[in-house]
């Protein structure tokens, strides 16, 4: 039984937040998620390859010969709300090469049944995949059997005409998991403008416990589950010598969020004396002084920290539960400590103001940051501030359900006016200071960073 993977290119993505220009500036990582899929199904001697259309850069033209020359017998594909489109044609091809398809990751979390109940699209993943993927592959193979597809949790299917979802599947046991099959993928072509390659992605535990109104909480959140150290080292050595690899990116919802566990991870790499550089998002809230010099002891070079604004009000909607004090603490510890940081913000929040958004910008230069990133808000589905926007009458609350159906809704208002001009004046103001181009210049490290510098000047000034 051959099984294809597919990440797609993005089609139309109308709700993008990030300027087109930053968007292809920032780069492109490894998908981890059908990289693990992968992996069960290969340690189940099941024959897998994976298609990442994103990396390839191939048009539509292309990924339809490709899945086609693949002759699979199942395809799965992962998508997001904003790569919906790009799935579903993929799925349009994969049915037409004659294989079952399979839809999983957070747009099927989000529409479990809207998504699936089109006649090209025959199963869903609802929660996390590795498990629930492995149980649909050996119900597919041994057909002339009768499968009870109510019994494997986190299946989507169609039955009698009707589309029936079961309880979402949530892995466990982390460490009973192979290493992610990279081997699958083409790793010299994954680029990131904050790291040096070659890297690799890596999570060292799953779910989060924070209710950040923008945020869509999938049913993987509602449990916090944690690697062992020794299989996170383990595989950070593990790729050290299959790739030589120079940096790890952490991937995690929070990588501090236990402060034991990163610190027993530190210990780790200490004891082993592994060189790597790496870097993860964290909160302001979920670090203190000894756990930075503990993680700066371990290769930690970087931390993306999730600020979103200046404003104190704005803050408060957003549900952060932080205040500009803590933010200002966390980044001067950092820099104290010789960690890099890297700062996320929102602009045009519901109830955004010219001046709540000026002093966002203000308290992005005020923290100096190393790199900073500022997207346009978007309500996604599910979300608190998509219901926000939907009682001020902003956006329609069928909206989410309507373009998951395919219809013509055109791109989502944007809740304050001109938001990309408020983006970019960010962005120009922030980058272009005499300030932080000598803060670069100091840090640079290699060619590679400096080549990734000029590539972050030209995306800004395209935006």
């Amino acid at each position: 039984m051959k099984i294809l993977l597919i990440r797609y290119q993005e089609k139309g993505d109308i709700n993008t937040r990030l300027p087109e220009s930053i968007n292809r500036a920032k780069g492109i990582i490894p998908p981890l998620g059908i990289a693990y899929i992968a992996a069960v199904l290969e340690k189940n001697n099941y024959e897998v390859k994976i298609l990442d259309t994103e990396v390839l850069n191939l048009t539509s033209k292309e990924s339809r010969e490709r899945i086609l020359n693949e002759h699979a017998d199942i395809v799965g594909i992962t998508c997001m709300t904003s790569t919906f489109p790009g799935a579903l044609e993929a799925a349009r091809f994969a049915k037409e090469s004659g294989a079952i398809v399979v839809l999983g990751g957070p747009q099927i979390n989000a529409f479990p049944k809207e998504s699936i109940s089109y006649d090209f699209v025959d199963y869903g993943v609802y929660g996390e995949g590795e498990e629930t993927m492995l149980e649909l592959v050996k119900a597919i193979e041994n057909k002339n059997k009768k499968i009870n597809l109510k019994k494997i949790k986190g299946l989507i299917y169609k039955e009698n005409k009707k589309i029936h979802v079961n309880e979402a599947n949530i892995v466990k046991n982390l460490d009973s998991l192979p290493f992610p099959a990279l081997h699958l993928l083409p790793m010299n072509k994954y680029e990131c403008i904050i790291a040096e390659k070659p890297f690799i992605t890596l999570m060292t535990t799953r779910g989060c416990p924070f209710q950040c109104g923008f945020c869509f909480k999938q049913p993987t959140d509602n449990l916090f589950r944690m690697r062992s150290s020794k299989n996170v080292v383990d595989e950070i050595e593990y790729f050290i010598k299959k790739y030589k690899i120079k940096e790890v990116m952490f991937y995690d919802d929070t990588l501090t969020l236990n402060k034991g566990h990163i610190e027993d991870i530190c210990k780790e790499i200490i004891r082993r004396n592994i060189k790597i550089k790496w870097e993860g998002p964290t909160r302001v809230d979920c670090i203190d002084e000894n756990l930075l010099r503990l993680m700066k002891r371990a290769g930690c070079k970087l931390l993306r920290y999730g600020v979103e604004s200046g404003d104190p009000r704005i803050l408060k909607l957003m549900r952060k539960n932080i205040d500009l004090a803590k933010v200002k603490n966390a980044f001067k510890l950092s820099d104290k400590i010789g960690i890099e940081t890297f700062a996320y913000f929102i602009s045009g929040y519901f109830s955004d103001t010219p001046e709540s958004m000026n002093r966002t910008i203000d308290f992005a230069i005020s923290l100096n940051p190393d790199w900073a990133m500022f997207t346009i808000a978007t309500p996604y589905p599910k979300t608190n501030l998509f219901d926000l926007s939907v009682n001020a009458g902003m956006i329609d609350k069928n909206y989410w359900l309507k373009y998951t159906r395919g219809e013509q809704v055109g791109r989502m208002p944007y809740l304050v006016n001109d938001a990309e001009k408020w983006v970019r004046k960010a962005y120009f103001k922030f980058y272009f200071r005499p300030k932080f181009v000598f803060k670069k210049l100091r840090k640079l490290r290699s060619i590679e960073i400096f080549k990734n510098y000029i590539l972050g000047i030209r995306s800004i000034l395209s935006v």
